[in-house]
């Protein structure tokens, strides 16, 4: 699965691999994220199921600097800035979902702390909201 988005001459892309994957309780997982045509940029693993809905799983705002939001079965590593990989080393019926990855930019620099706005979907801290298209031109122009 990979999206594009372009602003002028600038174009991020992410993509996730494998797009389709069915495997069976108690094998391996490993799902990765890559994300290019931008830097730094924090990085979101989400499960949606039937009976959980869409759940914030882990998200990482730079290499090595990991953050989980449900303990689970499941882990994640950020071994270079664009990459953001899911894992398991056994699956469990409970991790049963459709997974996404998702991304946003950090917008710019004050001295040495960055300043953070990821959209209000993505945030770990806000509930979830429906986007207007005013705010996904916004987040796209910023």
């Amino acid at each position: 699965m990979v999206w594009k988005l372009s602003q002028g001459a600038r174009s991020q892309t992410i993509h996730q691999w494998p797009a389709t994957l069915v495997q069976p309780v108690g094998s391996l997982l490993s799902l990765e994220c890559t994300v290019k045509g931008t830097s730094n940029p924090n990085l979101y693993w989400y499960r949606q199921s039937a009976d959980r809905g869409l759940q914030l799983l882990f998200y990482s705002v730079s290499v090595d600097q990991i953050h989980s939001e449900v303990p689970q079965n499941l882990s994640a590593s950020r071994p270079q800035d664009e990459q953001f990989i899911l894992s398991s080393k056994k699956l469990l019926l409970s991790d049963s979902g459709f997974y996404l990855c998702a991304w946003s930019v950090t917008l710019s620099w004050v001295g040495q702390t960055s300043v953070q706005k990821p959209h209000p979907l993505l945030s770990p801290n806000l509930p979830p909201q429906e986007p207007s298209v005013r705010d996904w031109v916004e987040d796209i122009c910023n």
